[in-house]
């Protein structure tokens, strides 16, 4: 057994070790760039960020009006495979010009030439001995050379293109457009950009005719998702735009740019900024920026390349841009985004062009390694020489508060401010070390036979005491995941009681009350958690094991509502205020264990499946039931007990529905005219989910005249009232989303 001493000399240097593993960790990962865990976990605190950001701000109104002509499956349906024919593409051209679009840029290559059908059918009749006909047909090729009807038709409006850079140094394909004119004392060699040494292009003709083009292809983050791009290229020691940053020069009507570098070495430089138009662009050192995503997929309104064909909602496009890409499956221009795993890639050009044109990214500063060393020292120093000296529970807390302070503060520079600063290696050393410093003081309490019986006395029957006394080796109490049910109840209007008793009758009615409470509880096997004010937490199958938790839970809350009416007499007499009850019970994986200090420990239990049943006690007043459990324990009761199906429900917080039910009485119990009252209203719930509102309603208005339960069924004919007025989705099922805790 350790000493006092030695146990926090012991902490302590493991907290140092912690710390001093993590700098050196962080700093190789950041020379290296080894994508080692930490970054894999920074990434994962990224996406999550934003995503909440994302939450938080208001719907976007895309300012800019950008549009995407989308080449989904509709359109391959109704126009063919991809490739189309360029007369067809022209055709699309033509329409958007015509409507008033601005720019329109296409994320797809034009790479090879269109066969001409004339030139086809020449050849055809040539080697058919009909060359007489094949003469007269010459005259029409002009007519039939596609790709110039694509170039005449991109003359009419400023069109930018796409090109594919690759490794390959054989792979030239296409004509590349001008590279773009920079400050001149910028030495492009000496730039530490991503350099190319191949590409795929466009057709000459094409891109002669067009106003610009720009690389495609994205930067992917070793964990496969896209989370920034560069918006420069070098390619020959010519600086080449991307695609979204060609899109916005075309847009401004500008051909050149400004580069901010700094030395990083005697043979390299880096880029800090970009400057566009009137702005100057953050980047990070190869020219990259975070995509701005405004939300997820289809943020950006979306038009099917099918309708611009046949003209079909074209003055949406007026004074807009214009990108042209494709979300079908087949195409493969699906990416994995912080906002989506199935992303379109134009959709992200879109972005990174409305950020450009607000001028608006997210920019990681430079001192952001030296801040995370910095905040790691800290971090390091409080728990070293001050946290240790609280108990576990202390600890815990102090931990969770500090955690949230670093999470709330990361959040704030990011959502306000756009700052991309270190989130996740200080959180997992925060963690790390709020583990080693709670150790600390878990093993500093302690673990005698006396001492486990002096806390589980005042929660558990006595025959659990002695069971685990004697068995001492068969119960561990660090902590374990069982299937249980736990109790909530509470007392109705506990405050309103409360303003009419004295500080001592109120004592005395806690008391009156709690006692047969904790005596039914203990007779049906179960294991007292807590009593909080007027609510009391309770919880079957655990430290022993009980393979009828749930019914024993359930014949325990039943008790509990019979005992309410018995105690009324004996309340009325002492003058205290009428006392009603509300239940809940679940039943489901939790986590169960004793935690705490030298001063206190708590036998709890911890997880969805305890605050789903806390969420169920809550709705007894709102459904008017004195009981309420969930799926779980009713599917482990039913064929005892009989119930009333209470309501199909999403509480707040949660995704999935759950179905909720009320316990009527023992199944033994159930006369002919209660089991017809819950067949006619199960009837009656069935008709209200299919959304037959007319029969529902009949059904529930005779349930309330001559029912046991007029409060639900009159809940429910409230309900189909406000629902007839709503457009409903064909899906929906009935489930009703309860906002509140």
């Amino acid at each position: 057994m350790f000493s006092s001493k030695k146990l926090v000399r012991s902490v302590a240097l493991s907290a140092c070790l912690i710390v001093t593993f993590a700098l050196s960790y962080v700093q190789f990962d950041t020379i290296s760039g080894d994508a080692g865990l930490f970054k894999r976990l920074e990434y994962l605190m990224y996406d999550t960020r934003f995503n909440l950001s994302l939450a938080l701000k208001p719907k976007f109104e895309n300012p800019h009006n950008i549009i995407i002509v989308d080449i989904d499956e509709t359109s391959l349906l109704k126009e063919g495979r991809w490739p189309w024919s360029r007369d067809k593409v022209a055709l699309m051209i033509d329409q958007l010009a015509n409507a008033g679009a601005l720019v329109v840029t296409f994320d797809v290559l034009f790479s090879e030439k269109q066969i001409n059908p004339t030139d086809r059918l020449i050849e055809v009749l040539n080697k058919n001995d009909q060359p007489n006909i094949a003469d007269q047909l010459t005259q029409f090729r002009s007519q039939t050379d596609y790709d110039l009807a694509l170039s005449e038709a991109m003359s009419q409006i400023d069109v930018v293109l796409s090109i594919l850079f690759g490794e390959d140094e054989a792979f030239e394909v296409g004509q590349l457009p001008m590279s773009l004119i920079i400050n001149e004392q910028i030495d492009v060699s000496r730039l530490m950009l991503r350099n190319a040494h191949g590409f795929t292009s466009n057709l000459p003709v094409l891109m002669d005719s067009a106003i610009g083009a720009g690389f495609f292809v994205p930067s992917v983050d070793t964990d496969g998702i896209i989370r920034s791009v560069p918006l420069i290229q070098k390619y020959n020691d010519k600086v080449y735009p991307s695609l979204a940053l060609a899109t916005g020069m075309a847009y401004y009507v500008i051909e050149d740019i400004s580069i901010n570098s700094a030395r990083l070495n005697q043979f390299t430089d880096i880029v800090q900024s970009i400057g566009f138009v009137d702005q100057t662009i953050k980047t990070g050192a190869i020219g990259d920026v975070l995509v701005p995503f405004a939300g997820p997929q289809k943020t950006y309104p979306y038009i099917s390349a099918s309708k611009v064909l046949t003209g079909e909602g074209l003055e949406q496009f007026e004074n807009s841009i214009v990108f042209v890409g494709t979300s079908a499956v087949g195409l493969s221009d699906l990416r994995s985004t912080p906002v989506g795993t199935q992303y379109p890639g134009v959709e992200v050009h879109a972005n990174l062009l409305d950020g450009l044109l607000s001028d608006h990214f997210p920019y990681t500063p430079d001192l952001s390694g030296k801040l995370m060393a910095l905040i790691m020292v800290i971090i390091g120093l409080v728990f070293s020489i001050w946290l240790h000296r609280f108990g576990a529970m202390n600890i815990l807390g102090l931990t969770v508060a500090m955690i949230l302070l670093h999470f709330g503060s990361n959040f704030y520079f990011w959502h306000y401010y756009a700052l991309n600063l270190p989130m996740a290696v200080p959180l997992i050393l925060l963690m790390s070390l709020g583990v080693v410093n709670f150790i600390e003081g878990y093993v500093k309490e302690g673990q005698s036979k006396k001492k486990i019986s002096n806390m589980f006395g005042q929660y558990v029957p006595q025959a659990h005491i002695e069971k685990m006394l004697s068995s001492q080796g068969e119960y561990g109490f660090d902590g374990e995941n069982k299937v249980l049910t736990v109790l909530f109840l509470d007392i109705r209007s506990f405050t309103t009681i409360s303003e009419q008793l004295s500080a001592t009758q109120l004592k005395n009615l806690l008391n009156d009350f709690f006692t047969p409470i904790t005596e039914i509880i203990f007779n049906n096997q179960g294991t007292i958690d807590k009593y909080v004010g007027d609510m009391v937490m309770a919880f079957w199958g655990a430290p022993i094991d009980d393979d009828r938790h749930a019914l024993n839970a359930v014949h325990g809350a039943m008790a509990m509502q019979e005992m309410v009416i018995q105690l009324k007499p004996e309340f009325d007499a002492k003058g205290y205020p009428d006392v009603q009850i509300g239940i809940g019970l679940n039943t489901g994986p939790m986590n169960v264990g004793d935690m705490g200090s030298s001063f206190r420990r708590a036998y709890t239990v911890l997880g969805d499946s305890v605050n789903l049943g806390s969420r169920l006690e809550s709705l007894t007043k709102f459904y008017g039931a004195q009981i309420i459990i969930g799926p779980d324990t009713y599917e482990q009761t039913k064929d005892t007990y009989a119930c009333r199906l209470i309501d199909k429900i999403q509480v707040k917080g949660k995704d999935e529905p759950i179905v909720c039910y009320e316990p009527v009485c023992l199944l033994q119990n159930c006369t002919a005219e209660l089991q017809t009252e819950l067949d006619d209203y199960h009837h009656a719930y069935q008709l209200y989910c299919t959304k037959q509102w007319g029969e529902a309603e009949i059904e529930l208005t005779k349930l309330e005249k001559n029912g046991t339960r007029a409060f639900l069924y009159r809940l429910y004919l409230e309900r189909i009232v406000e629902l007839k007025e709503q457009d409903l989705e064909d899906a929906w099922d009935g489930t009703y989303r309860h906002t509140s805790k």
